[in-house]
């Protein structure tokens, strides 16, 4: 620490010592440019310059000048010195006027000269920082710590911020030019760096520059505008690495931290999603919220998002230890002030969720803690219905009866006549909610989407790993369609239609347009460097238990409503739902069957309460004794 207090003290020494000569110098220059030669022969030549200088000098310090880290300065930071020597020469020339209006004839600088000495003195400064920038470039450049030539495209804010960051850490490499579609930017010069063309002209660009790195610098651009510039990339010839979507950069400011490689969810969800902030804030911030699964893909980015919303404390809920573990981390390191409480426990055991709300009482309960994954819950029917089911009711019943004001469930599009038990077990979970908004004075909001991009029961790390592993690619059917979304993306709707949620309220949102899992496959198998069908094969296994091909997101009775937000729709559904004694009723029977792992029962329950449903409880499994179904 010493050590580093006299490096900064010899640092501010020889800085102050080489600008004092500056400005000094600058003075020189006025007196000759003003009197000539004969400056010298002026009455107090030097110590007006000293003095004068000296004005400067400590303006320049007051104003923080050698605070300045200048290996990371941006163009803002040459304003601290042009305002640091203009007030430091406003106050040197009045002091040497007043000095003259005393009778004192000392001090005191010719107005022509002190405009020219503040004039000189800013320009060397200025230009003595950007020598030494210059400097350091070409010292780390031939040293050969950094080869890459860079090629940004996108020759708007996030490119241009890019470029002074990268002209702040020189090693990182150097930017040849700019690609933009806008025909102004055409032959023009941004930060000093050419637009060399449009993103037609990629491939010809990098040949004749030698690039090695390309940089997608546009964070609003669509999945089609990603998918139309990546197309036209060779990636065996260059590295390509994109800025994240705008949902995923909370401040909206390009940093080099943010970049990385270009993937799948760029190609596939990268639609602009405006929130407001205002009303997230309005039922978030200073408030105690609950989220469930929070170790958790969906959970997890809750937590992150609530996080930034300053709320009072924030628990974190889940049955791994090791997931809460690193989130907590997480968010301890980006968020050092916030109250995070750590809990381990598991939704449908009811003695442990009464404590932990009765306990911590939180205001708002976010539950994402669910059995998501479909062809396993299809061998585990009871569990999928014990933690998806009667997990939620608990949960909810619970909240209520301490006074919770808003809860708001992460449901499915696999709800929508559910062909799969995982499903049924979310419908039903719907049910509930809706039936326990009728009298609850707590408002209920159920959010029902398709699939997540990145998730951990999502097609893509399998596809993935597939790939790694040279192939095939395994598809269930190439007719197979699924509408796909990013984390941060669903996650921030979510939240905004908990704005919303009021009497169990159900939410869609826009997926936008499905995909087909065939077109997934072969964007994977080209985003890693390969030949789909020729390198790497895809091949079709047909479909999994309870698995549909297309999937829906609202049912017949549900007819849409539109709500504040162009992406959120509320569903209106006129149909009755059980009421208090019908309710209590239902789960006594479906608390039974679940303890006794009676599967003719469950079936009659589905039959019952979900007849659109598909799905029916087909497999025995008698080690751990579930009963056959009756014929």
């Amino acid at each position: 620490m010493e050590r580093e207090k006299i490096r900064n003290f010899t640092r501010f020494i020889i800085l102050t010592g080489v600008d004092f000569l500056l400005i000094y110098a600058s003075y020189a220059l006025g007196m000759y440019f003003r009197y000539g030669l004969f400056s010298l022969n002026e009455p107090h030549f030097f110590q007006n310059g000293l003095f004068f200088s000296f004005f400067i000098l400590l303006s320049m310090i007051f104003n923080g000048v050698y605070s300045i880290a200048w290996s990371y300065s941006s163009f803002r930071d040459y304003w601290v010195i042009l305002r640091g020597a203009f007030i430091g020469y406003a106050a040197g020339f009045a002091f040497g006027r007043l000095m003259l209006l005393a009778g004192m004839d000392v001090f005191t600088v010719p107005f022509t000269v002190a405009t020219m000495t503040f004039i000189g003195a800013t320009f060397l400064i200025i230009w003595s920082r950007i020598f030494w920038l210059t400097y350091l470039f070409l010292k780390i450049e031939r040293s050969g710590k950094s080869l890459d030539r860079i090629l940004i495209v996108g020759a708007g804010d996030a490119g241009t911020t890019l470029v002074d960051e990268i002209t702040r850490h020189p090693e990182y490499g150097r930017v040849v030019g700019f690609v933009d579609d806008s025909p102004r930017k055409q032959k023009k010069r941004i930060r000093g760096i050419p637009v060399l063309g449009t993103t037609e002209e990629i491939m010809q660009i990098v040949d004749k520059y030698q690039i090695n790195r390309v940089i997608i610098a546009i964070p609003s651009a669509t999945s089609d505008q990603m998918r139309r510039i990546m197309y036209r990339i060779d990636r065996n010839k260059v590295r390509v690495q994109t800025l994240p979507g705008l949902t995923e950069i909370i401040d909206r400011k390009a940093r080099l931290g943010y970049l990385r490689d270009i993937n799948i969810e760029d190609l596939l969800g990268r639609e602009p999603v405006e929130i407001d902030k205002k009303s997230l804030r309005g039922y978030i911030t200073g408030k105690r919220v609950l989220v469930t699964g929070a170790g958790g893909s969906i959970g997890s980015e809750l937590c992150r998002q609530i996080a930034y919303l300053e709320p009072k404390a924030l628990i974190i809920l889940g049955k791994g230890e090791n997931s809460i573990h690193n989130i907590e981390e997480e968010l301890k390191e980006k968020y050092p002030d916030l109250k995070v409480h750590r809990v381990i426990g598991d939704v449908q055991d009811k003695d442990r969720m009464e404590f932990i709300i009765a306990t911590f009482k939180p205001e708002i309960i976010f539950h994402a803690a669910a059995h998501k994954h479909v062809p396993i819950m299809e061998e585990n029917p009871t569990e999928a219905f014990r933690v998806n089911t009667l997990g939620t009711y608990i949960l909810a019943s619970i909240a209520e009866k301490y006074g919770c004001e808003r809860f708001v469930m992460i449901s499915t599009d696999k709800a929508v006549r559910p062909s799969s038990i995982m499903g049924v077990s979310k419908r039903l979970a719907e049910q509930i909610l809706k039936s326990i908004a009728r009298y609850s004075k707590m408002r209920i909001g159920i959010v029902r989407f398709g699939n997540v991009l990145g998730s951990r029961g999502s097609v893509v790390p399998k596809f993935k790993k597939q790939i790694e592993n040279g192939g095939p690619v395994t598809v269930t059917d190439p007719r197979m369609t699924r509408y796909f979304m990013t984390i941060p993306e669903a996650v921030s709707l979510v939240m905004q239609a908990g704005a919303y949620a009021k009497n169990g309220d159900v939410f869609v949102l826009d997926m936008g347009k499905p995909v087909k899992i065939s077109d997934l496959a072969r964007d994977m198998i080209t985003l890693a460097g390969y030949v789909p069908d020729q390198e790497i094969k895809i091949e079709y296994i047909g479909a999994r238990p309870g698995e549909k091909l297309f999937e829906e997101l609202s049912l017949d009775s549900e007819k849409f409503d539109k709500t504040p937000h162009p992406k959120i729709f509320r569903l209106k559904d006129d149909r009755e739902f059980m009421e208090g004694e019908e309710l209590k009723a239902f789960i006594d029977k479906m608390s039974i069957t679940i303890k006794e792992h009676d599967i003719s029962e469950i079936n009659k329950i589905i039959q019952q309460y979900v007849p659109d449903a598909i799905a029916r409880v087909k497999v025995e499994i008698p080690e751990l004794g579930l009963r056959k179904e009756k014929k």
